[in-house]
């Protein structure tokens, strides 16, 4: 058995137990964000991404890397936050067709990431 066989296998079988605790941990990563603990949010919010790998979620991981986006902004890390709002493009841009009805907040909430990325990276480097 290969990995991608061994992770399938995962999925089938406890895709919904993943689910339920990276919701859990999401909704933990986004309370220690909100109340301006970052590290925290962001080990919290990591482990969520971990979790997902062996869910069943799907389009919605898109709400936890934008989450993470954000708090690797605050976080004073902007080159980590571009590195999830590509990926977050990427899950927008092939989910198109599936999500149309979320798909325009879903890019302009990406878009609008994006100028505060490029304004701390500027910053960053002294532009």
């Amino acid at each position: 058995m290969d990995y991608k066989t061994f992770r399938t296998n995962i999925i089938k079988q406890y895709g919904e137990f993943f689910a339920q605790q990276l919701e859990h941990f999401f909704t933990k990563a986004v309370d220690f964000a909100q109340n301006e603990k970052y590290d925290e949010a962001l080990i919290v919010g990591n482990d969520a991404l971990t979790l997902a790998k062996y869910s069943n979620v799907g389009y919605e991981i898109l709400y936890l890397i934008g989450m993470l986006c954000q708090a690797y902004l605050e976080n004073d890390q902007p080159e980590i936050a571009n590195d999830f709002f590509k990926k977050g493009m990427t899950i927008i841009e092939q989910g198109e067709n599936e999500n149309k009805d979320t798909y325009t907040n879903d890019i302009n909430a990406f878009l609008d990431l994006k100028i505060i990325i490029d304004d701390e990276l500027k910053k960053k480097n002294g532009l």
